[in-house]
């Protein structure tokens, strides 16, 4: 859809009337619970590292230059600015098994980055890497992730399968004193919290979860072990397997394509539709590579900035689902002659013509009527995270696939599977695809510890009414602490 493009049928009363009732049949109290996995007795091992062994180690006592929260591409890119600085003494610790954040625990098939992988993938200039997919898989940037670490020696001096305990500022030394899960105790000079955005699992609470008899778990510890296959291979051991898969957003839309593939059958059980853009993801054409200039990378990110941020630009570079909704949507043009009232009604508008042309597109690729009408979204475009996908909308014309609309909610989960409106479905294995906790997370407990500044006063203690920072990456009373993301 073009910038200047709307709807010519758009009839505001019937439009807000259609998508408050939407809204209401899932506005159901208690549905937003989830379960806190640090704690939870029963769910706790749903954390647990699937991808690599624990291995033993002693405890580590020193002091270096700089402690590094996270192991992904926050803590391996400030790693890298550190090592060009000069740095030596660098301790990356994190709970994982390995490098790559988010890109080290979702391994769950079909799972990809929906930002174009030129400008997602950092360092390619550097690196002299061009990647293989205008959408790049999972694993692709995994390795990539890891190869930067590699190049700059991040990862034999890092500590993983290791959580950060208690971290607090020791005047008198002007050192942080860190303390690990392992009996590490380590000081630092300078303290980075590379923790990322999306790191805590979410697990909805459903009662009779506990009593389920299947194989279940998160999409972010994906156990191929149970279903056969690995990263971008095909899921070997689910032939004779019927697979639940509980949720649609980013997760869910990725995993059903390789389930429905692979599964006897695949029951996918909706509370929310996401809008589903077209992602159009190709293989890099050679002729890409043979004509990049140096600067390539930075000039390409740019203007994908601009464009996002509503500033002209001569020519969108990306022009993908990214640049022509998202960004339309967040700068709806406005005249000098416009009132306020005006300007919203057109932005309303707007934004309906974005989303009817995804309501058109479930339309055109879902064959079957009624499952059609469940997949499509009501609400303005930025109510959810918008999605990319090429194959999860036609899956589902696939007979062993079956959509289960629940609103409000799955009523119950007993011994056999998950229970709709009275409806018992019988099932083998259990995927929560169900993400992880918002952005909103306070970044103390995104940290997962304790972190004590001048005075004895904890970071959760100073923004109990508010985060307060110094251009989103210090704060006043936490010297030498740098934050990568809020």
């Amino acid at each position: 859809m073009d910038r200047d493009s709307g709807s010519v049928n758009y009839d505001p009363d019937a439009v807000h009337a259609k998508y408050l009732a939407e809204r209401d049949k899932r506005l159901v109290p208690g549905r937003a619970d989830i379960r806190d996995l640090t704690k939870d007795e029963h769910f706790a091992g749903f954390r647990d590292d699937p991808f690599t062994p624990f291995t033993e180690r002693g405890p580590v006592s020193e002091d270096v230059d700089v402690v590094i929260v996270g192991g992904g591409m926050a803590g391996v890119l400030a790693g890298v600015e550190l090592r060009k600085a000069g740095v030596e003494r660098i301790r990356i610790v994190d709970q994982a098994g390995g490098i790559g954040g988010t890109w080290y625990w979702n391994r769950y098939p079909g799972v990809m980055c929906d930002v174009e992988s030129y400008i997602y993938l950092p360092m390619l200039e550097e690196l002299d890497y061009v990647p293989k997919h205008r959408y790049a898989l999972g694993e692709e940037i995994r390795l990539h992730i890891e190869s930067i670490a590699d190049r700059f020696d991040l990862i034999d001096d890092a500590l993983f399968h290791t959580g950060v305990s208690r971290a607090a500022w020791d005047e008198e030394i002007s050192r942080w004193c860190i303390s690990t899960d392992r009996g590490d105790e380590l000081t630092s000079r300078y303290y980075v919290l590379a923790i990322g955005i999306l790191n805590l699992m979410k697990l909805p609470t459903i009662p009779g979860m506990e009593t389920f008899d299947g194989r279940s778990f998160h999409s972010a510890r994906w156990d191929y072990q149970y279903t056969g296959g690995g990263p971008g291979e095909p899921l070997t051991e689910l032939g004779d397997k019927v697979v639940g898969l509980i949720g649609t957003g980013a997760s869910g839309i990725q995993c059903l394509p390789p389930l429905a593939a692979a599964a006897e059958h695949v029951y996918v059980f909706q509370r929310t539709p996401s809008a589903i853009g077209v992602r159009g993801n190709r293989e890099t054409e050679p002729q890409f590579a043979k004509d990049l200039e140096q600067g390539w990378q930075q000039d390409r990110m740019d203007n994908f900035q601009a464009v996002m941020l509503g500033r002209p630009v001569d020519e969108d570079l990306i022009d993908d689902g990214w640049t022509h909704h998202y960004a339309a949507v967040q700068n709806v043009p406005k005249t000098k002659e416009m009132t306020l009232q005006e300007y919203l009604r057109c932005a309303e508008e707007f934004d309906y013509g974005i989303m009817e042309e995804h309501r058109k597109r479930v339309e055109d690729l879902v064959s079957d009527h009624t499952a059609a009408a469940i997949l499509k979204p009501y609400y303005r475009y930025l109510c959810k995270r918008p999605c990319f996908h090429d194959e999860y909308l036609s899956a589902y014309n696939n007979p062993n696939v079956t959509l289960v609309d629940c609103p409000a909610g799955i009523e119950r989960i007993s011994e056999d599977g998950p229970v709709i409106d009275g409806q018992q479905y019988e099932i083998d294995c259990l995927v929560y695809g169900t993400g992880f906790e918002a952005e909103l997370t306070p970044l103390f407990r995104r940290a997962g510890h304790d972190i004590v500044g001048r005075g004895g006063v904890s970071l959760a203690e100073k923004w109990a009414e508010g985060a307060a920072s110094l251009f989103g990456m210090m704060s006043r009373g936490f010297p030498n602490m740098f934050v990568c993301c809020t």
